[in-house]
């Protein structure tokens, strides 16, 4: 793969094998045989693509080198660390040729672990929902920089840039990562998500597995030309596209609860967000979600006395919020948390 801040894929084969800076190349026998096995695709074949970004230019530049493809993964955004706010100028021509062809698409980001999570995410979602994303589309985290950061603090970024993927995009987010990355423990939590690994020198569709992973779902087996080419771990597209496309029955879900009226909502960057409503008892209560999980939390009350209306919520940092109601004396009450919402006082 291709970051604005590294160079081409192909300038970039030295450091590491990415879906565009390509980030996997020289990795010794002795060091992948600790932490890895080789995994061997599930099915009885794999479905060819490619990963494209502006290094490749626009469809009419590597649909040819590209050759017989069922599904291609574009890059759409990288948000750098220095506040840049990068977008691929031939995403769009990109989504639609594929679009237009009836081809697989998944759109991914570049991350940078030094940057706001919610900066990086809200880049990607609103553009990739502006080139239009269909229930069919995949969506990936690009990783395979450690902007100076140690493996804990990568691994902690990237597990909640993907829950708040997975949450706001309604589907399960892929991770393409390369050995060597994974084996310093970068990714030691994102074993849940699929892996999108590159390791080219594995024959296709029999890649190094790293842990936390178990199996595979796409690997990039071939960086030397002038496109990356890629085996996605299933029978048909269509398989593929039920797998990391939009989930079946995620936008509704019934949080329970017995409310007297509406609700307010916060979240903060790990993915923890806080329901807020008047209770038929008269007092606030509180509902929260547990992205580690992704289950919610019962209800609870958490006004010292009961209130009117609506609360307000108000989230910052990684674990700051205020919580306002009014009481029956029509006064407002300030209440404050400091562990996301699993107490206010």
């Amino acid at each position: 793969m291709e970051s604005t801040t590294v160079g081409s894929a192909a300038a970039a084969v030295s450091q590491s094998v990415t879906p565009e800076s390509t980030s996997v190349v020289a990795e010794t026998a002795a060091a992948v045989a600790e932490s890895v096995v080789v995994k061997r695709s599930t099915t009885s074949r794999t479905l060819p693509g490619v990963d494209v970004a502006s290094y490749q230019g626009p469809p009419g530049n590597w649909v040819g080198e590209a050759g017989q493809i069922k599904w291609a993964a574009v890059k759409i955004t990288e948000f750098e660390p220095n506040g840049v706010k990068y977008v691929n100028p031939d995403a769009l021509a990109d989504w639609n040729y594929l679009a237009a062809h009836n081809l697989g698409r998944i759109g991914y980001m570049f991350g940078h672990p030094a940057t706001s999570v919610t900066d990086s995410v809200d880049l990607f979602t609103t553009e990739i929902r502006s080139l239009g994303l269909r229930n069919t589309d995949g969506v990936a985290l690009d990783l395979e920089v450690t902007d100076g950061l140690g493996p804990a603090s990568v691994d902690r970024w990237a597990a909640q840039v993907l829950a708040n993927l997975h949450d706001r995009l309604h589907r399960m987010p892929v991770v393409y990562t390369f050995l060597s990355f994974a084996q310093a423990g970068n990714t030691a939590s994102l074993g849940k998500y699929p892996l999108w690994i590159a390791d080219p020198s594995s024959p296709q569709g029999s890649p190094r597995v790293p842990s936390p992973w178990t199996t595979w779902a796409i690997h990039q087996y071939d960086i030397s030309g002038s496109i990356d080419r890629d085996a996605a771990n299933y029978a048909t597209l269509a398989a593929m596209q039920k797998a990391l496309g939009k989930m079946e029955g995620a936008v509704v879900k019934n949080l329970g609860g017995s409310l007297a009226g509406g609700t307010s909502a916060i979240r903060w960057e790990s993915g923890i967000t806080v329901v807020a409503g008047l209770g038929t008892n008269g007092y606030v209560q509180t509902t929260r979600f547990h992205p580690s999980d992704g289950t919610w939390g019962p209800w609870r009350d958490v006004s010292p006395e009961k209130a009117i209306g609506i609360a307000g919520m108000v989230a910052w940092a990684q674990n700051s919020g205020k919580l306002y109601f009014t009481n029956e004396s029509h006064q407002v009450i300030q209440l404050t948390t400091n562990d996301a919402g699993a107490t206010w006082t």
